[in-house]
C-alpha cells in the first residue's frame, strides 16, 4: 500500500505529495503503528465468506462533503487574483504553459474525479490500541450495529497495493491551512525552480496535476481528525485498472443503490503473480462494545477458519470497554 515513492526526494515528489511523504514513511518505519478497518460485525463476516474488500464511493462516506469540500477551497484560492498570478508565476518559472494546461485537465476530469472516486477507509491503529481499538472509533461505527476492527498485518500494509493502487493519509485542513500547504507548494517551486526547468516538461506536468488529484481524494474537514483516516484510492477515469474492473459489481448498502469494486482475498492471483488472502490480511478482528460478544466472536473465528487463517482462535476477541450507546 506504501509505494516507493516516498524515498524520492526530488523537489516534484515535494510537489506532489508535500508532508504526506513524511507520513508514509512513519508507516514504513514505526513497527508499532499499522492501519485497522472499523465498520461493523456484519460486515466482517459478509468480508470474510465472500472473500473480498470492498471499495466505495466517496460520495458515499459517512462525510457527506468528501470531495467536495477540498474542490471548494482550491476554488476559492484560485479566485483571488494575487494568489491565482503569484501560483502561475511559479509554475511559469519552471515551464512555462504547464499550469494552463493542469488547469485545462482538471476542469476536464473533475466530473469525474468528484463523481467517481472510489475508496477503502482505513484507521491509523497503534499497539496500544490492540485490546481496546478507540472509543471514538466505536462510536462513530457504533449505533444499532456490533461495531467491529480488521486490523491489517503490518507487511500488508508495504510496498505496491492491489492492481497497483496506492495508500494515502488523509490531510485535516480548514480553509487557511489548506491555503498554507498551497503557497508551500508554490515555494517549493521557486526555491527549485532551476532542478525543475531541467527536467521534461511532461514531469513537472504530472507532478503538479498528481498533487490537486492527491489533495482533492486526501482532504477532509479538520471535524473528522480524530478517525486519523488513511485510504486506498482508485479513478477508473483517469486510471483505470484491467484487473479491478471485472470486480466491479453493483450493491445496495443502507437502502442506497451503488457501484463497488470487490478487491479479491481468496488467493487469486494479482500484482505479476502476488496474492492476498484472509490470511496475509488480517492480523487481528476486535469486537467493539456490545452486549452478547461470545456469540459473534465465535460465528467470526467459524469463518476464520474456512478462510485458511493460521490462528482464527487468538484472533479475534472482544475490547471489554464497557460502554452503551443509550441507557
Amino acid at each position: 500500500m506504501v509505494t516507493s515513492i516516498e524515498k524520492d526526494a526530488s523537489p516534484l515528489t515535494g510537489l506532489y505529495l508535500g508532508r504526506i511523504s513524511q507520513q508514509l514513511t512513519r508507516l514504513e518505519k514505526q513497527r508499532a503503528i499499522t492501519l485497522a478497518h472499523y465498520t461493523s460485525a456484519e460486515v466482517v463476516l459478509e468480508m470474510l465468506k465472500n472473500q473480498n474488500v470492498w471499495m466505495r464511493n466517496a460520495r458515499c462516506m459517512n462525510d457527506f462533503s468528501e470531495v467536495d469540500y477540498p474542490i471548494t477551497i482550491i476554488h476559492k484560492y484560485f479566485s483571488d487574483a494575487n494568489r491565482s498570478k503569484d501560483f502561475r508565476d511559479a509554475c511559469d518559472k519552471c515551464h512555462i504553459g504547464v499550469f494552463e494546461t493542469v488547469d485545462s485537465l482538471l476542469n476536464g476530469h473533475l466530473p469525474s474525479i468528484y463523481n467517481e472516486t472510489y475508496i477503502t477507509c482505513l484507521s491509523e491503529h497503534h499497539r496500544r490500541d490492540d485490546a481496546n481499538g478507540r472509543l471514538s472509533m466505536w462510536r462513530g461505527y457504533g449505533g444499532s450495529k456490533i461495531p467491529a476492527a480488521i486490523v491489517v498485518r503490518k507487511e500488508a500494509t508495504l510496498g505496491e497495493g492491489p492492481y497497483g493502487l496506492s495508500g494515502f493519509p488523509v490531510q485535516y485542513l480548514a480553509e487557511n491551512a489548506f491555503f498554507s500547504e498551497l503557497d508551500r507548494r508554490k515555494g517549493i517551486m521557486l526555491t527549485n525552480r532551476t532542478s525543475i526547468s531541467r527536467r521534461p516538461p511532461n514531469e513537472f506536468r504530472n507532478s503538479l496535476f498528481g498533487m490537486f488529484q492527491v489533495l482533492i481524494a486526501t482532504t477532509k474537514h479538520p471535524g473528522f481528525k480524530e478517525e486519523k483516516e488513511w485510504r486506498l484510492l482508485y479513478l477508473p477515469k483517469l486510471y483505470p485498472s484491467n484487473g479491478l474492473e471485472q470486480h466491479k459489481a453493483q450493491q445496495t448498502i443502507n437502502g442506497m443503490p451503488q457501484s463497488i469494486y470487490k478487491i479479491p482475498v481468496d488467493g487469486e492471483p494479482i500484482n505479476d503473480g502476488t496474492a492476498l488472502t484472509v490470511d496475509s490480511l488480517v492480523e487481528r478482528i476486535i469486537l467493539g462494545p456490545c452486549t452478547e460478544a461470545g456469540v459473534a466472536i465465535e460465528a467470526i473465528r467459524e469463518q476464520l477458519r474456512s478462510a485458511g487463517h493460521r490462528n482464527p482462535e487468538k484472533a479475534v476477541h472482544f475490547c471489554g470497554i464497557p460502554y452503551r450507546e443509550k441507557i
